[in-house]
């Protein structure tokens, strides 16, 4: 039992990191008058706070210290600064659908560069699952109705969207990358404090009144996302690149439920059969796997 507990642990961070990504709308909807990138800086910074006093509170700092492959904590920082800028960015220009639609583009990237980047063994199994998911995320974002818009706007948000999901997918294989040399919560802080930098100007520009305004709503998301990203970072440095990136796309599912519940938005048959798709994707990774569901 234990053997099987410990095998089935990241599988479950994973997922559950998955989840609580999706509250991000809701978020963002209690926020306003904010840049993207004022947004992401206080996001990240209120939780870059929250890991460090964590580790100095439980005497773990010494993790910290950079030491192999430290020039890919750099790539992991400007990669996180990225998907964020651009995400946010593809949302603001296309809309929510197609911002999630390109964000989830990640797993193709990731199962067609990990194999020979990682060294990772090109399992067939795994194209059913992947193209599941895939047609998964297109129910959801409903691209025949989206792509009727063809206007200048809509095509950088296309481009945003696109550059989200390729960022995205090359942040999944770096972390995996670095799994024996760095922890989770290590390359989360790393990923956190070199992403501030990126961030900074953006949030110069924020007036303090706008800032003091969202002050509640910032902190709890950045210690809420943070919690997410230590959990994920955890759970997808112990299972196979290819198969945690699309267990990830479990986070559009979560965000759907919370848009619906909270948010009060309409929800489509084609969302729901969407859900099902990735849902039923990512159980036949598990049961691939060996995780006992």
């Amino acid at each position: 039992m234990p053997v099987q507990e410990n095998f089935l642990k990241p599988y479950s961070e994973v997922v559950a990191g998955s989840i609580i990504y999706g509250t991000i709308g809701v978020f963002l909807d209690r926020i306003q008058d904010m840049s993207a990138g004022s947004i992401l800086f206080f996001r990240l910074f209120f939780g870059f706070c929250m890991i460090f006093i964590y580790l100095s509170l439980s005497q773990g700092l010494r993790q910290l210290k950079p030491g192999k492959r430290r020039e890919y904590l750099l790539l992991l920082g400007f990669l996180n600064a990225i998907t964020g800028i651009c995400y946010f960015s593809s949302i603001r220009y296309s809309g929510i659908s197609v911002a999630v639609l390109l964000l989830y583009t990640a797993p193709v990237y990731v199962n067609l560069l990990a194999p020979s980047i990682l060294g990772e063994r090109r399992n067939n199994n795994s194209f059913l699952p992947l193209l599941l998911a895939i047609a998964g995320v297109l129910l959801i974002a409903r691209p025949g109705e989206i792509l009727m818009d063809t206007g200048l706007d809509f095509q950088k948000g296309l481009i945003f969207g696109l550059l989200s999901g390729l960022s995205f997918g090359v942040t999944i294989i770096t972390i995996r990358y670095l799994r024996d040399d760095y922890s989770g919560i290590a390359q989360t802080f790393w990923l956190t404090g070199i992403s501030l930098l990126f961030m900074l100007p953006a949030a110069l520009a924020t007036p303090p009144g706008v800032f003091v305004k969202n002050l509640d709503t910032l902190l709890l998301f950045g210690l809420t996302v943070t919690f997410a990203a230590v959990i994920y970072l955890k759970g997808i440095s112990g299972i196979r690149a290819q198969t945690g990136s699309i267990l990830a796309l479990i986070e559009p599912v979560s965000g759907i439920f919370f848009d619906v519940t909270v948010l009060k938005n309409p929800l489509y048959i084609s969302t729901l059969l969407g859900c099902s798709f990735i849902l039923a994707a990512a159980y036949m990774i598990s049961k691939r796997d060996g995780v006992k569901v």
